[in-house]
């Protein structure tokens, strides 16, 4: 085997392991409930530890390895987290797998912000395939998850999760030894301070809008003050700083980095929440089981996975802009047909979602091949970094605003149990509720692609 495809399967298992791993734990949420007798609030949490680090840390991450090594921060991501995922297979109690889980999700987030960039460093030629199969690996993640979650709490303990986790990475950091040989470096030193004001804004916002809906927004008012006073802070630190996190000359991007970054952000808000709104809609209106609902959402994630390799090569031939402003397109119709529709059919949501899929899939890797074929190469950190940003940002926000719409006609109590996986079924009572609340997330959506669809064509 070639070193390039060795490379590939080197950060693609990096890839794959964030989203299994965040996936299974929104799975398995009711059965980690009932093995450690949590409270109906402390469940709801778990499936959001791991996207907050994930949100907050990889941008300080990115441009970290700029500093130290991209090869470098790569690995200790790999080794950090397989301990959060050591910590997860043995914690007894909530607060240490709440602990573990996000030790996990800042090593997933390290992961994430060198992946890409390494990538995109070593794969000058051919760059947009070889981001595809990163893409491919992402979004095979997402489609065995159930699967894999499926057969482990049906037959064993949770636990095996994370007891499959730990070998992958291991096996990564392995293999980086033999494929990642010369150290990637790019710009010149940054400011602890400003790094870690960044870290805490990012944080606190995250806390914020993840744990409000749950705790009350009134009552996590600390969080915001935190917030606008690290934003101030922050903002006065970059201006004073010899060496800021985000320098002048990064800021010299084309308009292609902030077209594709925006575009990016609102196709993930638009999105992300398909899988928690689809499961429930069929459980609820069409009276599917647990199980089958997992095997009809299949049709999406297989479809990412699918196009990715084609939409990222596409791209290398004939850029980006237009596959990618398309793929919004199609993502945008697929919402506003299952909007009109109202209350679609099995068959009618299999088709619909593979549509979906495909527009996901052309979106994807072409978008990451425009935003790192858009900044020096010094800075790919920076642009990896910025880019996982917007895309957890645009996951958190989108089950806020999913769950959100749903609890002005449900109540909230209802809502949080069912997007936290502890609810399978609202029951009759609900029915009309859930389907006008379901149809305003489709509209929502639309909207939202169709102005990330303009966002893409923005792009240079």
């Amino acid at each position: 085997m070639r070193r390039g495809a060795l490379i590939l399967v080197t950060t693609s298992l990096a890839a794959f392991l964030t989203p299994f791993i965040s996936s299974s734990i929104s799975f398995v949420v009711p059965r980690i409930g009932q093995e450690l007798n949590l409270t109906f609030y402390q469940a709801a949490l778990l499936p959001l530890v791991i996207l907050i680090p994930l949100a907050s840390f990889i941008l300080l991450f990115g441009r970290l390895s700029d500093h130290l090594g991209r090869i470098l921060l790569f690995r200790i991501g790999l080794i950090v987290f397989s301990l959060g995922s050591i910590v997860a297979l043995f914690s007894q109690d909530f607060q240490i797998l709440v602990a573990s889980l996000f030790i996990l999700g800042v090593g997933a987030s390290i992961m994430s912000a060198n992946s890409t960039a390494i990538v995109s460093t070593i794969f000058k030629d051919g760059r947009g395939f070889a981001l595809g199969i990163n893409a491919m690996s992402v979004y095979l993640g997402l489609t065995i998850a159930p699967f894999i979650s499926g057969i482990v709490v049906e037959f064993s303990s949770w636990r095996l999760l994370f007891l499959i986790a730990v070998p992958i990475a291991l096996v990564g950091f392995l293999l980086s030894f033999l494929t990642l040989r010369t150290e990637l470096k790019g710009g010149k030193g940054m400011e602890i301070y400003g790094s870690l004001l960044f870290a805490i804004l990012l944080v606190s916002i995250s806390l914020y809008l993840s744990l409000g809906y749950i705790y009350g927004f009134v009552r996590l008012l600390p969080l915001l003050i935190l917030f606008t006073v690290s934003v101030l802070l922050f903002l006065l630190e970059e201006r004073r700083s010899t060496r800021p996190l985000i320098s002048k000359k990064m800021m010299e991007l084309r308009r292609t980095f902030v077209a594709s970054n925006l575009a990016a952000l609102l196709n993930y808000l638009g999105t992300f929440s398909i899988v928690f709104v689809f499961s429930i809609y069929l459980q609820v209106t069409l009276h599917v089981s647990p199980f089958l609902s997992g095997l009809y959402l299949l049709p999406e994630p297989v479809l990412m996975v699918l196009m990715s390799p084609i939409s990222g090569t596409l791209s290398d031939k004939i850029g980006s802009r237009k596959i990618a402003s398309a793929g919004m397109v199609i993502i945008g119709l697929s919402f506003l047909i299952f909007f009109v529709l109202g209350q679609p059919s099995v068959i009618q949501v299999l088709i619909i979602l593979a549509v979906l899929g495909a527009g996901f899939g052309f979106f994807s890797a072409p978008n990451t091949n425009s935003v790192m074929g858009s900044i020096k190469m010094e800075y790919s950190g920076f642009a990896s970094g910025f880019l996982g940003t917007m895309r957890f940002i645009g996951q958190l926000a989108s089950i806020i605003v999913a769950t959100y719409i749903f609890s002005l006609e449900i109540p909230r109590n209802v809502m949080v149990g069912i997007f936290s996986g502890l609810y399978v079924s609202i029951g009759q009572l609900y029915f009309n509720d859930f389907v006008i609340g379901f149809k305003q997330v489709m509209l929502l959506s639309s909207i939202i692609s169709f102005a990330g669809a303009i966002s893409s064509m923005m792009r240079g």
